[in-house]
């Protein structure tokens, strides 16, 4: 199982990693008739397979918990929701001005005023407070065709943008917590196979140097530039 994730969710050195654990995966996968009755082999060889399924699962709980999408999509639940709010404005103010009523032109003005500029925790209350006005004035406005629906589809357009007000730090916590979470698992699967599939695997640099050889290539596959390779007929990586 040869892994390719998006680098954009990892760093340049866990992506040449993840791949060199899917290079080491596939190599045991395609011999794995002369390993498998061996139990130290196949239990390390098993967590390696696990590992990498982890990390893949991560890498993408990590791209998925960018906040840019969830931002963009709260800006156009603001914006749509002061378009709604400008019609129910206009109802109002229309009455207000045919019966001449100073004030309630004042009050309508004040609650509707710029919510694409007040702050996202002002926004619920200023809006609830408005539509709480609407609803007090509607059985007085037979004629102006203003419904329940449109005060009830103002209602449901700010609850969505309440809901996603919290939504991109919260998805940050979470990108942080995914890498966290990869950085250690990458370690961790480095070290296994460094320390103990590295090892086990030398019985076969005599008894079957073709099986051993790929291995190597395998290991070393997206070893970092910066990094010494060795040669494929040498040994992995030391301990």
């Amino acid at each position: 199982m040869i892994v390719i994730l998006n680098p954009k969710c990892m760093n340049k050195s866990q992506t040449k990693d993840v791949r060199m654990f899917g290079t080491t995966d596939e190599c045991m996968n395609q011999n794995q008739a002369k390993w498998e009755n061996i139990l130290a082999i196949a239990q390390v060889k098993n967590q390696l397979s696990k590992n990498i399924v982890i990390l893949k699962e991560l890498d993408q709980k990590k791209s998925s918990s960018a906040s840019n999408p969830v931002t963009t999509n709260k800006d156009k639940q603001k914006d749509l929701l002061e378009i709604k709010i400008e019609v129910l404005k206009g109802i109002i103010l229309s009455y207000a001005y045919a019966n001449e009523m100073s004030e309630l032109v004042k009050r309508v003005k004040l609650l509707s005023k710029g919510i694409s500029k007040k702050r996202e925790t002002d926004i619920e209350p200023n809006v609830k407070n408005f539509l709480t006005l609407v609803r007090e004035l509607q059985p007085q406005m037979a004629g102006y065709a203003l419904t329940e629906e449109m005060i009830a589809e103002v209602e449901t357009i700010r609850d969505q943008f309440v809901a996603l007000v919290g939504a991109p730090r919260s998805l940050v916590v979470q990108s942080s917590s995914a890498i966290k979470q990869i950085d250690n698992l990458v370690k961790g699967t480095k070290d296994l196979l460094t320390r103990q599939l590295d090892n086990l695997m030398l019985r076969f640099k005599a008894s079957d140097v073709d099986f051993y050889n790929s291995y190597v290539q395998s290991r070393m596959v997206v070893e970092p530039a910066t990094r010494h390779r060795e040669k494929l007929t040498d040994t992995p990586p030391a301990v």
